[in-house]
């Protein structure tokens, strides 16, 4: 008898110690120690929710598929960057900057209406633009810093992160495009493009200067085949019936951006500077295969507008529909996009690497922290926080 209840004893902790294990071992360890996003609604996670401006969505039906309810993202579920960074291994979505307690695993800056120049989105009110974004990102990196006990170890952690940035898409819709800007008047398409491309490029300067070294750069998608923008277009459809004036003049900007990454990646040995080509893994023979509906926003949305009308009910067949309001991607398909931008199915569809494999990536930092190396010239003032240099 003794020696059963021995026998039953050994085995009971020999298991307990087998399920603490898979509970302490088992657990999903993320594939980089944190991951940064930067960029507009497609991205916002709840940004906006702090900022005085009328481009917030915390209301019903926003969120309806997610756990806490509408928290400000621009769907029914999730977005883009929060299927990137379950696909990473973390184990909850990043923080927005406003919420953010643990700065380790990274912030998510996102703002809906945000862009590249700092006039996009201002008619709207308060919101992050780019600029303010890498600004507010420098905060987090003083402040990793001191987590960590030196900017040394801070460079060595943040050299190993995922950046991702969305941005370009209001400097076209709420701006270019928009009533109310003179851009249109002062620029043609090609010069815009430019203006953009090179406001871009100092802005990225600046991502890598803080210490960035593994970025992925979304392209802009293919606006004129969201369904405000066809609405707004009626006359202006091509065979696919999307408004292909505006498709046309955001891929001048996206031919750009891939020159531009090629330029920066040659620049600086050290990093990765690696193209999402949202243009294409947007397009109705890739991510929207399969989708019953591809021009029609699943929520109701008031004539010549974008947001979801409040409290308003949304289609119960949700996964079928690409587009969650006038703009703005269904959980479904951020997660069809947000495979294709994490693994590529397609050379086509991130060059030189996916976000997988740029994870993977082991970077030599021997030469990254030198200062007259990896920071852009200033105004007699220090545009890095960390920037000791070797």
């Amino acid at each position: 008898m003794e020696s059963g209840l021995e026998a039953l004893w050994v085995l009971s902790a020999v298991l307990l110690v087998s399920s603490w294990q898979h509970w302490t071992y088992g657990k999903a360890v993320p594939q980089v120690p944190c991951y940064f996003v930067f960029g507009d609604s497609l991205f916002d996670n709840g940004n906006n929710n702090y900022l005085n401006t009328p481009a917030k969505v915390n209301y019903l039906p926003y969120g309806i598929d997610f756990a806490t309810g509408a928290s400000g993202r621009c769907s029914n579920g999730l977005n883009v960057a929060d299927t990137i960074a379950e696909q990473l291994g973390f184990d909850s979505y990043i923080s927005d900057f406003g919420s953010c307690t643990n700065f380790l695993d990274g912030v998510n800056y996102g703002s809906s209406g945000a862009g590249i120049l700092d006039l996009t989105g201002h008619l709207t009110g308060e919101l992050f633009t780019m600029n303010i974004q890498l600004y507010i990102h420098n905060i987090t990196v003083s402040r990793i810093a001191k987590i960590l006990g030196s900017e040394e170890v801070a460079r060595k952690y943040l050299s190993q992160c995922i950046y991702v940035s969305d941005m370009g898409h209001n400097d076209y819709l709420n701006n270019y495009f928009l009533d109310g800007y003179d851009s249109s008047q002062l620029y043609n398409p090609e010069e815009y493009a430019q203006l953009l491309i090179e406001t871009y490029e100092t802005q990225l300067e600046k991502l890598y200067c803080s210490g960035a070294r593994k970025i992925a750069v979304f392209g802009l998608i293919r606006v004129g085949c969201m369904p405000y923008n066809i609405q707004k277009n009626p006359n202006e459809l091509d065979a696919s019936s999307c408004a292909y004036k505006l498709n046309d003049d955001v891929q001048i900007f996206n031919d750009k951006l891939q020159k531009l990454l090629r330029k920066l990646n040659n620049r600086h040995s050290d990093a990765v500077f690696t193209y999402i080509n949202s243009y294409e893994i947007d397009s109705d023979d890739q991510t929207n295969t399969g989708f019953t509906h591809t021009r029609k926003s699943c929520c109701e949305v008031e004539s010549g507008s974008v947001p979801c009308k409040s409290l308003s009910f949304p289609c119960s067949n949700r996964s079928d529909y690409v587009y969650w309001d006038g703009g703005h991607f269904t959980e479904a398909k951020a997660w069809a996009f947000g495979k294709r931008a994490y693994k590529r199915q397609s050379p086509k569809d991130a060059y030189p690497y996916d976000i997988s494999e740029l994870a993977k990536l082991k970077l030599d930092d021997s030469d990254a922290y030198d200062i007259n190396h990896a920071c852009p010239a200033s105004d007699g003032e220090d545009d890095c926080l960390i920037s000791s240099q070797k």
